[in-house]
């Protein structure tokens, strides 16, 4: 026989048992009011990484959190950050800086709001939690935190959403600040499902509560760790310090997470099972894990047929051999000096246009020689404080080039 919990049980959790469920109902009534009323009308389709850009869940300000430095997986995370940000973090540990530190929150605030505004004027639209007034749910907020994970942070919704490829929406599951950012839109999502009937799902097993584990899980992948290219293509690629590295994370999955910072081949196998029987073929790069954390912060989306790579020998490529999907493409390079301020971590529009880091002034003078047209935006405070730019903070839910297909491919 079970029974629910009762408030002699579990008095910090729930305190007044009735009184929580009826304010935990009021907000996400007032969440799903807010948000599901966007997606009406939504195609769900992504023909590949550089086609039209049409539609964005976007991130917001509304709950800055700041993250535990000193977990397994942000240390590895935050290794190029200065020690006075990292006590800053210390200090301000699972708080909401809209209280703790206003002035931060307030410049974080604007510009996500620019990034939000330069989308919408790009002809992008963009779903996005904007009403100030919204009080989210504690169980969405607090998730992880009864396993020392961290809160919620909503400035990203990047990938976390969920990555659509072609037809199929594959969910790519993590533990980290922003994780949840899919529930917190469910009958959105439910939504999209209903008017896109050909529109599919597939998921990476949801992560174990496990602290100690550097990665997102045991089986980990993630969300920044895959591309999708034209032609079906998915291109994976994970951070190792070296060719033995490379070799042991591609080998030997027991070892893999310890090794990559962010995904490992295994669960790119995993997604790979699905995703072969609708045609998807894919490849592994390994990029110099000392550039960056992300391969989405190493390599940037420009155009189809222009893509960004660091500026050092080989691009920063273990092996130092282009992915296939790339070797006929144009790339420009960016200085390393800049990939630390997340100038590979671009938005590509899809008709030559790129929002980009407006600290990336030589990347910006480099696109604009190749015949790109940079849209530069401030993202400086962003970026310093969680080391990811324009391009995790949204997730592409409608990309397609004209003219527009009726039916899947």
């Amino acid at each position: 026989m079970t029974t629910s919990p009762s408030n002699d049980l579990y008095p910090d959790l729930y305190g007044d048992r009735e009184a929580f469920v009826a304010s935990e109902k009021e907000k996400w009534d007032a969440l799903n009011a807010h948000m599901t009323p966007q997606f009406e009308g939504v195609r769900a389709y992504h023909e590949h990484a550089y086609a039209k850009y049409r539609v964005a869940v976007l991130g917001s300000p509304h709950l800055v959190s700041t993250p535990d430095p000193d977990s397994p997986e942000f240390v590895a995370m935050f290794k190029g950050n200065s020690e006075d940000l990292i006590e800053t973090m210390r200090k301000y540990e699972r708080e909401d800086l809209r209280t703790a530190n206003p002035k931060l929150w307030e410049e974080m605030a604007e510009e996500s709001d620019e990034l939000a505004d330069t989308l919408r004027q790009c002809g992008v639209k963009v779903i996005r939690l904007e009403d100030p007034d919204i009080e989210l749910p504690q169980g969405l907020i607090n998730q992880n935190v009864g396993w020392g994970g961290p809160r919620f942070l909503t400035v990203y919704a990047g990938p976390s959403y969920g990555r659509i490829v072609r037809n199929v929406f594959f969910h790519t599951w993590d533990n980290s600040l922003n994780g949840q950012m899919e529930f917190m839109t469910r009958q959105g999502t439910l939504r999209l499902f209903e008017q896109n009937p050909d529109l599919i799902y597939h998921s990476i097993p949801f992560p174990e509560p496990n602290l100690a584990n550097p990665g997102f899980g045991s089986l980990s992948m993630d969300v920044a760790a895959w591309r999708h290219m034209p032609d079906k293509h998915i291109l994976f690629g994970f951070g190792a310090r070296d060719a033995k590295d490379a070799h042991t994370i591609l080998t030997d999955p027991s070892q893999a997470n310890a090794l990559t910072p962010a995904g490992t081949p295994q669960a790119a196998r995993f997604m790979m099972q699905m995703l072969q029987h609708y045609g998807f073929t894919h490849e592994i790069w390994f990029y110099d894990s000392r550039l960056s954390y992300h391969s989405d912060c190493v390599m940037s989306n420009m155009a189809e047929g222009f893509v960004g790579l660091p500026d050092v020998e080989g691009f920063g490529i273990i092996g130092g051999e282009l992915p296939s999907c790339l070797k006929d493409w144009k790339i420009v390079k960016i200085p390393v000096e800049e990939i630390a301020l997340g100038a590979a971590n671009q938005i590509c529009l899809g008709d030559g246009r790129v929002i980009i880091v407006r600290t990336a002034k030589e990347t910006i003078k480099r696109m604009e020689k190749a015949g790109l047209d940079p849209i530069p935006v401030k993202y400086d405070r962003i970026w310093e404080y969680y080391h990811s730019g324009p391009d995790c903070s949204d997730s592409d839910i409608w990309r397609e080039n004209d003219p527009i297909r009726t039916t899947p491919v």
